[in-house]
């Protein structure tokens, strides 16, 4: 099974942040758009990430 390198090191990284990012998340109650700012970061970065390929190499 082939593992993106990228896809490897930003799970690294995000195991590594994820405590400050989930106080980051919640902290503020006025900031109810935090959340799916970091969902939109997500899907975006996926889908840079699949862009360079093809139906076929599926």
């Amino acid at each position: 099974m082939y593992i993106n390198r990228t896809l490897l090191l930003l799970l690294g990284v995000l195991v590594i942040f994820l405590p400050a990012l989930a106080d980051w998340l919640t902290g503020s109650p006025t900031a109810w758009y935090r959340p799916y700012q970091a969902w939109l970061v997500v899907v975006v970065a996926a889908w840079w990430n699949q862009r360079s390929r093809y139906p076929d190499e599926l």
